[in-house]
């Protein structure tokens, strides 16, 4: 079980086999080049400040922290515990300085100790992370990586997906960002696996963690969904809406997966989302199709339907009354766009105009596909376990420890071309992806 160091709030899991020293979590190394060797597979490789493009961080470290320009050499200097570092862009390169100090290189790392808590601010925010530190040029951008250990990493999504108020709830939600933070993709660059928001998972580091995120990561540590062995693509949203959705339907270029089929949700009735009616000014919508799918769009149809009640495609009217047809999950995100991201929380929907504005009215929220956070708070209302929600929204998957997992975690395979099946949102573009909406 965890314990607290003195310092704070940073937790200490020991690992099987290790206790809480530094060789309880295996940093990275570097290979040739500036390209660092795969995680560890207790550390989960984020992007963070991803959507701020920051070009000047100030960091605070908590503990001695060494600075390198490669992990197999003696660092630099250190930054002191209670004392400030500043990252800026400097002639292509990453600089930082500190007190005398100061160091431009195409690639810096901050080789915390595990106890320790690194404070970042940029113009925009400030949290605090555990974990090593990548920094990087990327543009007109600082590229900030932290290699986070595992438990560290689901602690805190928990925390941020997952606001409602039972145990065996948050415990399924904690094996689901397990599995999906070592399942990884490829849609991200090979220094990253996952970005801090939406598009991945929502990772606000260590201030964010709550006692209730603790211990549902506790209490299931190490443990993965997989289905013949292999980690499962553990997706989720917000609430079905009375039924869940086939894969396929909703992502057009996914394969089946078997354990990702549509059934009739009972759980999720107490949803705010379970039904919901919103509107949109007619001309903000067209103007939102327009430039997701081009050319002129005078209106829309509804198109066909899925088992599930959620529209798979939309017609688009166009000037010489022809009807295009479109996916509806990319209809949703164009309108989304353009008039607010809740104006169509789902794919499930009807829709009527009235004067100038386009009256909607639907059910659930997100794209219907997995675990229903609002389903899964149901069922632990009921009694049920974790398991059973797992079991429920995953038909087929198996609850398994990672040591027993055959596939490596992604972190693992990148070096490995091939090693790892392809992830089904490999052919989507990053912003069309997002697994807690």
């Amino acid at each position: 079980m965890a314990f607290w160091s003195a310092f704070s709030q940073v937790p200490c899991y020991p690992l099987r086999g290790f206790g809480c020293g530094l060789g309880g979590i295996i940093l990275l190394l570097l290979i040739a080049g500036s390209r660092p060797a795969p995680a560890a597979a207790q550390d989960v490789r984020v992007r963070i400040f991803d959507r701020e493009s920051p070009r000047q961080i100030e960091l605070t470290a908590s503990r001695r922290t060494p600075v390198h320009t490669d992990l197999e050499r003696a660092p630099l200097f250190h930054i002191e515990p209670g004392t400030s570092a500043t990252l800026t862009l400097h002639r292509g390169d990453v600089r930082l300085e500190h007190g005398s100090h100061s160091v431009a290189a195409s690639t810096l790392y901050l080789d915390a100790p595990e106890e320790a808590a690194t404070t970042f601010q940029s113009q925009e925010t400030q949290r605090s992370y555990s974990g090593v530190f990548e920094v990087r040029p990327d543009g007109n951008a600082i590229e900030l990586v932290n290699a986070v250990p595992l438990e560290h990493y689901v602690a805190s999504v928990v925390a941020s997906e997952y606001g409602l108020d039972d145990e065996e709830g948050a415990k399924a939600m904690a094996v689901v960002v397990r599995t999906y933070a070592l399942r990884g993709s490829d849609k991200f660059d090979s220094t990253y696996t996952h970005v801090d928001h939406t598009i991945s998972q929502v990772y606000r580091g260590l201030s964010t963690m709550t006692d209730a995120s603790r211990a549902a990561t506790e209490a299931t540590r190490g443990e993965v969904l997989t289905y013949q062995s292999h980690l499962i693509e553990a997706v989720y949203f917000s609430s079905s809406g009375g039924h869940t959705a086939n894969n396929e339907d909703v992502w057009d270029a996914s394969e089946t997966l078997p354990y990702l089929r549509g059934r009739n949700d009972p759980y999720d009735s107490a949803s705010p989302h379970h039904t919901w009616e919103s509107s949109a000014n007619r001309t903000t919508v067209l103007s939102g199709l327009e430039r997701q799918f081009g050319g002129s769009v005078r209106g829309f149809y509804l198109g066909d339907t899925a088992d599930s009640g959620r529209l798979l495609t939309m017609e688009l009217l166009r000037p010489n009354g022809s009807r295009e047809p479109v996916q509806a999950n990319a209809f949703r995100q164009a309108v989304n766009r353009a008039a607010g991201r809740e104006v169509l929380k789902s794919t499930w929907f009807e829709a009527r105009r009235s004067g100038s504005r386009y009256v909607f009215a639907g059910r659930g929220y997100g794209h219907g596909v997995g675990l229903s956070q609002w389903g899964a708070h149901g069922m632990a209302n009921e009694g049920r376990s974790y398991r059973d929600i797992l079991g429920f929204y995953y038909q087929g998957a198996t609850i398994t420890h990672l040591d027993n997992v055959e596939q490596p975690p992604a972190q693992l395979a990148l070096d490995e071309p091939g090693a790892e099946e392809p992830d089904p949102a490999a052919t989507e573009s990053r912003s069309s992806r997002r697994i807690g909406w």
